[in-house]
């Protein structure tokens, strides 16, 4: 749920000094084919929660990780590249569920270059330029490439949204709601011919935006399926209510702040339709509790499907609305009581801090001091549960054998303080190791 489409001027000029200033994550230099990796005296927190463990040496073959065993066990590869990492940390590449890039390559490069400098490996498109993207993403996952990998999605509402600004040049020359991976849906729409048509263009999901009735999100989660895509939608598709998009099949939802919409007696007829704008300060949020037995019911419903929630828990704090902010906090703290898994989505317009470093690392930290979340949690939302929003746990978002070693090593402990995980040393992409531009401060 973004304020505009695209980065403000402002914005884009101060990213272009920073990335025009500071030397970018740079491959340290290795020879064809790629030796074995060990990092040796690692400890090791694994992003499915368990308690980190010290003096670790991590094996990595053929880009994936090989084996984990207690430093000094068993003897080291021949002709291994060997880290000796006392006192430092290693775990999952971050994964951001939720961004939205800019329709332009130059822009795309850069931000990514960035994203990838600070330590994320993946990132999760909610409703940008797929026609780009097509082209662009095939890059991103190649081993070797400075940026994360890149998934995207086809984003689906009715007609009525398509007058939304924010859409304006993410569909080049062509009017939004009439390309495949920006579609206005209705009654009459062939579902199998639009899936087919977004699926072509390289989507993992569609994404279930607003305007749409229950009986047609259901209809399009199941169609989804069958072509073999996710199904990623907001909390409250307006009409359709958060338990009705619960129980619809879908695998992620997104927004926190969204779910307030459940205890109301009437929903609003669309996206930006009073009372509802954005996270504005006209909402219920002083009305309905999070805590209460409908959007109890709604959550335990989610943790009985293994539907991820997706909080985007800072970019409300950012927003006119401290009411929306204070309600989506208690929400993400009472789904994590409910045993609902929770990924860390930025869904920001700006990709940096003030401060420079990737929004993910602000994301994760209102989980803990914010949510209730502890270090270990907010790092399985950002690795392990983001890669299920993606369909791509079996492969990555942990550390252990078998997985792609799509790792970070940061010079302190994120789990005794979560502010730590700002701390990249190293960023490895399935074994291929690139040394931070921030590893010497």
């Amino acid at each position: 749920m973004r304020l505009s489409s695209a980065f403000s001027a402002l914005a884009i000029l101060a990213l272009s000094v920073l990335f025009e200033t500071e030397p970018r994550c740079q491959p340290v230099p290795s020879q064809a084919p790629q030796p074995p990796l060990v990092l040796v005296n690692v400890t090791v927190i694994d992003g499915r929660g368990g308690q980190p463990l010290a003096a670790r040496d991590v094996v990595i073959r053929g880009g994936r990780i090989a084996e984990i065993t207690a430093t000094a066990n068993a003897p080291l590869p021949d002709g291994a590249t060997v880290l000796d990492l006392p006192g430092h940390y290693v775990m999952p590449g971050l994964v951001d569920a939720h961004v939205h890039l800019p329709a332009n390559r130059e822009e795309l490069a850069k931000i990514l270059g960035f994203l990838f400098d600070g330590g994320v490996t993946a990132v999760r498109d909610m409703g940008g330029d797929a026609s780009l993207y097509t082209q662009f993403a095939p890059e991103t996952r190649t081993p070797q490439s400075l940026w994360p990998r890149l998934y995207y999605s086809a984003y689906w509402a009715g007609p009525s949204f398509w007058d939304d600004r924010r859409w304006k040049g993410m569909t080049g020359d062509r009017k939004p709601g009439e390309v495949p991976w920006a579609m206005a849906i209705t009654e009459e729409t062939n579902l199998v011919d639009a899936v087919r048509a977004a699926k072509a263009l390289g989507v993992t999901a569609i994404k279930i935006y607003s305007d749409l009735s229950p009986p047609l999100v259901r209809r399009i989660a199941a169609e989804a399926h069958r072509a073999g895509l996710l199904v990623w939608s907001h909390a409250a598709v307006f009409p359709t209510r958060p338990a009705e998009v619960a129980i619809a099949g879908v695998d992620t939802i997104s927004h926190s702040a969204l779910f307030v919409w459940e205890g109301v007696q009437s929903l609003p007829s669309g996206y930006h339709v009073e009372p509802f704008t954005d996270f504005g300060p006209i909402g219920p949020y002083d009305s309905v509790s999070a805590e209460s037995p409908a959007i109890g019911r709604v959550l335990d419903e989610m943790r009985r499907r293994n539907v991820v929630l997706d909080a985007t828990v800072s970019t409300v704090t950012q927003t006119i609305s401290p009411a929306a902010a204070a309600w989506s906090f208690r929400l993400t703290a009472e789904a994590k009581r409910r045993g609902v898994a929770i990924a860390a989505g930025t869904d920001r317009d700006e990709p940096s801090t003030p401060d420079g470093y990737p929004m993910i690392f602000e994301e994760i930290e209102a989980l803990v001091a914010q949510a209730g979340l502890s270090p270990l949690e907010a790092l399985t939302a950002a690795t392990r549960n983001g890669a299920r929003t993606l369909g791509m746990e079996a492969t990555t978002g942990t550390v252990e054998p078998g997985k792609l070693a799509d790792l970070v090593v940061v010079r302190a402990d994120p789990t005794v303080d979560i502010r730590n995980a700002r701390r990249v040393v190293y960023v490895i992409k399935e074994g291929h190791l690139h040394r931070a531009s921030r590893a010497a401060h």
